[in-house]
């Protein structure tokens, strides 16, 4: 078999380059297609159930709503885990399933369960958009004029901005957060309910019925049928103010009798502030689960730029956070990586090798090897990121290519020397080549058989093990799997044009010769005292054994993303302006840093209710400069100098992360830090 597939590929010359050209254009096609992620997504399929209960606390919460949907839940097909968050007014059931479940499939069993749980009137639990913890890719805020109100601003983000972005393809959501909500406020006096004998309730049913328009079925008119209607919307304050609570008498009790019905913000559930301005409007765009971030932030750009035109004078969207940055450096870094690596392997095998066909032969494989990945990568589904990327070895990639160009080269060598004619003949050197590839073919099989053997525990992996470790092994098996079928056939193509000459042939260089004459000595040294090497050997293995536990571990990798992001969780009966007080506080010590570019700060929580935060909580994302500009030597010895300058307020604790790394620990343990206690 192996012998007429070499055969093949020395007969058929041509066509074996014209699959190599194909596998380049493929190869590229598969990498424009390929998503690109600065880090693995690692979330198991979850669905998550959003339910707003206004003004209750959370043990009321907890049992008229998120005890209901737990135990309806139960039952879902493939559930492994269910936990959830009941706080003031807002419940977040999050249900976690089993590999490879399908997370349509999951949400539907969860849409179909929630048809049958009872909650209290009004209740309308919802499911969270289908995002991950690594789906946050574009957050922007709305710089507007001085004097435009809160309202107004809020207002272009839910109505006009907010929509546009939605239809992007690959965004599950846009999340707004901050500023303030319109209302239409009945602000009713307890004294003259009392006076007038009514009670509140009577006031909200006679709000909400008065305040809607009814059908009337049909009119016939001739040839026409005529649509009935009844006209019952409010359409200013004085329609709200004249509304008829209670006729007693033939005396009405308007609205404007018990209330004052005034225009004004809806409570604040959570507010955002971006460098020195105190309050403004944020969006978070969430991608859908299984795209690419850089094609999605694309996309959004140009939509932003469409959006841009079309909003007031003086109304712009900034742009405060960009996944594309992190993915473009990631890329720089894994690029310079291969780069350099690739440029020290060829530059050893010149020198090695001595021979520049050769190497430009041998080096071929390692950009069509990693072309042959992406194809299988695109195919399999399996991201391109800085884990699965840096696992790629070029030594093993290449390794199979030298050991045959090199005992080719040798061969040669022995013919050149040898005094027979026809040794010197371009027949005898390809009969040369076809017997050392066939010769080699086997031990090449075998090597390249036990490196992707030694994979098969990984791809056992399951959960988070699993989407971490899966693609580096995946990656590594694709490429070496490339590098064999290219080192057995399209190397010998190559080699069959390149023997046509006597330059293929080994060269003897002094230095090399007395380099190889030492290693000799060391061998034979080495074989006369085995038992010595042996028992040092076993020694360096053990100690390098008692060395590993001070190593320290890390379960997930680290990333270095460019930013800060700093939760503090005051005490939780705080309330919003007092989260507010430390948040302007905070926020001042963050931006006297030089090496921070912006700073933007989150307390509270957005009004749908994904964030399941209260407002004692406060989030702050600090923007770094790049780390030539900073004063410190290291990310550490930053922190630690903002956290000295922070704890100087009394009872405000710190909880440093990364925007991804928190959103990531977040999502699979459900603690908000790294370090957390769990009690069953």
């Amino acid at each position: 078999m192996l012998s007429r597939l070499v055969t093949f590929a020395l007969t058929q010359r041509v066509f074996v380059l014209l699959l190599a050209v194909a596998l380049l254009a493929f190869g590229l096609r598969a990498l424009d297609d390929l998503p690109i992620e600065a880090f693995p997504d690692v979330q198991d399929v979850q669905v998550q159930v959003v339910t707003q209960y206004p003004g209750q606390a959370p043990e009321e919460v907890e049992r008229a709503v998120s005890l209901p949907i737990e135990r309806e839940m139960s039952g879902v097909p493939r559930l492994t885990q269910l936990r959830s968050v009941s706080i003031t007014g807002l419940s977040v059931v999050t249900l976690t399933f089993s590999d490879r479940t399908d997370d349509y499939f999951a949400r539907q069993q969860v849409l179909e369960k929630l048809q049958t749980v009872t909650l209290p009137p009004g209740v309308q639990p919802g499911l969270g958009p289908l995002t991950t913890a690594v789906g946050e890719v574009y957050r922007y805020i709305l710089e507007t004029p001085p004097g435009m109100a809160p309202t107004e601003i809020r207002a272009l983000q839910d109505w006009h901005i907010r929509p546009v972005l939605r239809m992007v393809p690959g965004v599950a959501d846009v999340v707004s957060f901050g500023g303030e909500v319109k209302e239409y406020q009945v602000q009713v006096n307890a004294f003259a309910l009392r006076r007038f004998g009514v009670t509140l309730d009577q006031v909200s049913q006679a709000v909400a019925a008065n305040g809607a328009n009814a059908g009337g079925g049909l009119l016939r008119r001739g040839d026409e049928a005529l649509v009935v209607r009844s006209i019952g919307l409010f359409s200013s304050l004085e329609d709200l103010r004249g509304t008829v609570v209670v006729a007693r008498g033939g005396r009405t009790v308007l609205v404007s009798d018990l209330a004052e019905v005034v225009v004004g913000p809806r409570p604040l559930s959570g507010m955002v502030a971006w460098n020195e301005r105190d309050s403004v409007v944020e969006g978070i765009v969430q991608m859908t689960k299984g795209n690419d971030a850089a094609k999605v932030v694309g996309a959004l750009k140009a939509r932003v730029e469409e959006v841009q035109k079309k909003l007031p004078a003086g109304v712009r969207i900034r742009p405060i956070y960009e996944r594309t940055e992190l993915i473009r450096h990631t890329v720089s870094t894994v690029v310079e990586n291969l780069a350099v690596g690739a440029a020290l392997v060829i530059g050893i095998l010149l020198v090695f090798l001595r021979n520049w066909r050769a190497a430009l032969i041998v080096g071929a494989v390692i950009p069509l090897s990693l072309l042959f990945a992406f194809i299988l990568m695109d195919a399999r589904g399996v991201s391109a990121n800085l884990i699965s990327l840096g696992a790629i070895d070029f030594g093993i990639i290449i390794d199979s290519a030298v050991v045959l160009v090199e005992a080719l080269m040798v061969k040669l060598a022995l013919a050149r020397d040898d005094a027979v004619a026809q040794h010197h003949s371009y027949g005898h050197r390809l009969h040369l080549l076809k017997n050392t590839v066939v010769e080699l073919g086997h031990p090449i099989l075998f090597s390249k058989a036990i490196i992707i053997t030694a994979f098969l525990p990984i791809f056992t992996f399951q959960r988070v093990e699993g989407k971490i470790f899966s693609p580096v092994a995946l990656t590594l098996s694709f490429a070496l799997a490339g590098a064999l079928l290219l080192t057995l056939t399209l190397v010998p193509a190559l080699l069959s044009w390149a023997v046509r000459g006597d330059g293929m042939a080994e060269k003897h260089v002094a230095w090399l010769d007395r380099l190889q004459e030492r290693y000799r000595a060391l061998l034979a040294y080495t074989i006369g005292h085995a038992g010595t090497i042996g028992a040092g050997s076993l020694l360096v293995l053990g100690v390098a054994l008692a060395s590993a536990p001070l190593l320290g571990t890390e379960f997930l990798p680290k990333l270095d993303e460019g930013n800060i992001w700093l939760t503090i969780t005051l005490p939780s009966a705080s309330a919003l302006d007092k989260t507010k007080e430390v948040e302007r506080n905070v926020r001042a010590i963050l931006s006297g840093y030089p090496e921070v570019r912006q700073v933007i700060t989150q307390v509270g929580r957005p009004d749908d209710g994904t964030d399941p935060k209260g407002p004692n909580n406060l989030e702050i994302m600090a923007d770094l400069m790049p780390k030539k500009t900073w004063r410190f030597k290291s990310k550490d010895l930053m922190i630690a100098d903002m956290t000295q300058k922070i704890h100087a307020m009394p009872g405000v604790p710190t909880n440093f992360s990364q925007v991804i790394e928190d959103n990531l620990n977040e999502a699979l343990s459900g603690a908000k830090g790294e370090i957390v206690v769990k009690i069953f």
